[in-house]
């Protein structure tokens, strides 16, 4: 787990977003990693996310959708995760509603550590157990603790 200590921000965190899209949540997380200056151009991150989301679905079941983008000009991976505890009704394959949705940016380049993390992320969030426990946490550090096993 010491890639996703690393990266796992509870200010990055969200655990009742409000919109009502999936562009909608996107821009509410892509505003969380903004604020904490690990992105710019918020809306030029949009753009490219729902550009590769046309290409390469990032829903990949379970009620989980898990954004992978790599930018150019980004330096650091950020990680962001939101949570919708109603769910988002959209049609997808598997016709469980969307609660989980995580965003991570990577620099352009190859990298090993974005690879780990998103093992990690995704062998998590594979298990049932801990998708109910992060949908039932009642703030931000208890999401954070529940993935770092905690």
């Amino acid at each position: 787990m010491e890639g996703l200590s690393k990266y796992l921000k509870k200010e990055n965190i969200e655990i009742s977003l409000l919109g009502k899209t999936r562009e909608e949540l996107c821009m509410e997380l892509l505003t969380l990693l903004e604020k904490g200056d690990e992105i710019q151009d918020k809306n030029s991150i949009l753009k490219s996310i729902i550009t590769r989301d046309k290409v390469i679905d990032s829903h990949v079941g379970k009620g989980v959708v898990f954004v992978r983008l790599p930018l150019e000009k980004q330096k650091n991976i950020s990680l962001v995760i939101g949570i919708k505890k109603e769910g988002l009704d959209e049609e997808v394959f598997d016709r469980e509603k969307i609660k989980i949705f995580l965003i991570i940016i990577t620099p352009d380049s190859g990298n090993e550590e974005y690879i780990n993390l998103v093992s990690e992320m995704s062998n998590l969030l594979n298990q049932g157990s801990i998708r109910e426990d992060i949908l039932d946490a009642k703030d931000a550090e208890r999401v954070k603790k529940i993935l770092l096993g905690q």
